[in-house]
C-alpha cells in the first residue's frame, strides 16, 4: 500500500539551494498550507491558498533528489508550516532511506511533533521562526497562539542537543528594535539566532508590501549586539 506521505501537498521543489542550509547545498520541499497568518509572510498563495497550486508528486521529488544526490546529500522541509501535515513523518522515513540528512523549518507550534522527529531521529537539523516577544505573540502571527507551545518548542530544543538555530524576521512598523533584543533575552544561551531582513513581496497583509526593508547599516548594529545578548 503506497505510503501516506504521497499524499501530502508538495507544491515547491528546489533541486539545489545554497541558502536554506547554513554552510551546505541542499534541496528544499515546499508543503502547502500553514497555521499561522503572519502579516508579513512572503509566502502568500503558499500559505493561504496552496489548492491553487499544482501539485508536485512525491515520486518526482524522489527521482530528482536521486539524481542529484552525489552533490546534495541534504533536504530541506519548508512551508507554509510543515508540522500540521500528519505525515511529515512517514515523508521523512522516506528521505532516510534514501540517504538524505534533513532539516526542518517550523514556526514551532507542534512540539509534539518536533519531539517525536527528533526522538526517532528522522531529522538533522530544526530552523524555528521566532516571531518576537512571547508576551505579544498574536501581534506578530496575526492570530491567536498557543504560547504555551511556541515556549515549549523553544526550551526543547536548547535542551536537546541536535543542531537547531531561531530566526526573527525584523519588520519595520510591527517590530522595534527593543522588540528584538527582548526576544534574544530570552533566547540567550542559543547555538544561533539568526535576525532576518524583512522582504516586501507576495505578503499575506498587502499593506507590508509597501514597506521598505530597514537600512543594512540599523541591521547590522542590531545582529551585533543580539549576538551580545545572546552569548553573554
Amino acid at each position: 500500500m503506497p505510503s501516506k506521505a504521497y499524499k501530502l501537498p508538495i507544491k515547491g521543489f528546489l533541486e539545489t539551494s545554497f541558502v536554506d542550509w547554513n554552510g551546505y547545498i541542499s534541496s528544499v520541499i515546499f508543503l502547502g498550507g500553514c497555521n499561522f497568518r503572519c502579516p508579513f509572510c512572503h509566502n502568500r498563495e503558499l500559505v493561504l491558498f496552496p489548492e491553487r497550486l499544482e501539485n508536485i508528486s512525491l515520486t518526482y521529488v524522489i527521482r530528482q533528489l536521486r539524481k542529484y544526490s552525489s552533490w546534495v546529500e541534504r533536504v530541506v522541509i519548508t512551508g507554509g508550516e510543515p508540522t500540521i501535515h500528519s505525515s511529515l513523518p512517514e515523508l521523512l522515513k522516506i528521505l532516510r532511506k534514501e540517504g538524505f540528512k534533513i532539516k526542518i523549518d517550523t514556526n514551532g507550534s507542534s512540539p509534539e511533533t518536533i519531539k517525536i522527529l527528533v526522538g526517532e531521529s528522522l531529522v538533522d537539523f530544526v530552523s524555528m521562526d521566532v516571531k518576537g516577544p512571547i508576551d505579544r505573540y498574536e501581534k506578530w502571527c496575526g492570530q491567536d497562539v498557543d504560547k504555551g507551545k511556541i515556549i515549549e518548542t523553544i526550551n526543547f530544543l536548547l535542551m536537546s542537543g541536535l543542531d537547531y538555530e531561531f530566526r526573527m524576521t525584523f519588520v519595520p512598523s510591527l517590530h522595534t528594535e527593543e522588540d528584538v533584543y527582548q526576544t534574544a533575552r530570552f533566547l540567550r544561551g542559543a547555538k544561533r539566532f539568526v535576525v532576518q531582513e524583512f522582504r516586501p513581496r507576495d505578503t499575506i497583509n498587502p499593506n507590508f508590501m509597501n514597506l521598505n526593508p530597514y537600512p543594512l547599516e540599523m541591521l547590522d548594529r542590531v545582529r551585533k549586539k543580539v549576538q551580545e545578548i545572546v552569548t553573554t
